[in-house]
């Protein structure tokens, strides 16, 4: 009867005469209807175990949950690539590289996280970058003594 977006932003309730009703793209349904439809909704030609798993509703959502598993393998990564450095030394090291693989995983989490418009995600994510911006500053921006 409708298709839904990968979130409801445009869903509105609104005053009828005859009750409220559910205003989306256009259509308005009493929430009798809008409730079956949602419960008896599938994406239409998907895999609905798919789609269920991964809490999306759109072939751009399998996009955007790629970028966010990318940036946690990134930010997982990094603490492999610490432990491997450490070991080579026999003492505790912190790799450049370190700092690189937490910028761009914390980078592409705060985008998927502002994608599925999670701002715990976002505040945790944004927090560390300033972290490592000053920590490649640290790096980088020493003067030559």
């Amino acid at each position: 009867m409708f298709k839904m977006s990968d979130r409801l932003a445009d869903l509105q309730v609104v005053e009828a005469v005859d009750g409220l009703r559910f205003q989306f793209d256009g259509q308005q349904l009493t929430p009798q209807v809008f409730a079956e439809e949602l419960k008896n909704r599938r994406p239409e030609g998907r895999r609905g175990l798919l789609y269920s798993t991964l809490n999306i509703t759109s072939t751009t959502g399998i996009f955007w949950v790629g970028v966010g598993l990318l940036g946690q393998v990134l930010f997982t990564g990094r603490m492999i690539v610490q432990w491997i450095a450490s070991e080579k030394e026999k003492r505790s090291v912190v790799p450049t590289s370190f700092w690189w693989m937490s910028l761009g995983g914390a980078t592409m989490l705060i985008v998927y996280f502002i994608w599925r418009v999670d701002i715990v995600g976002v505040i945790g994510q944004s927090t560390g970058w300033f972290i490592y911006v000053r920590n490649l500053w640290f790096v980088y921006g020493k003067s030559a003594h």
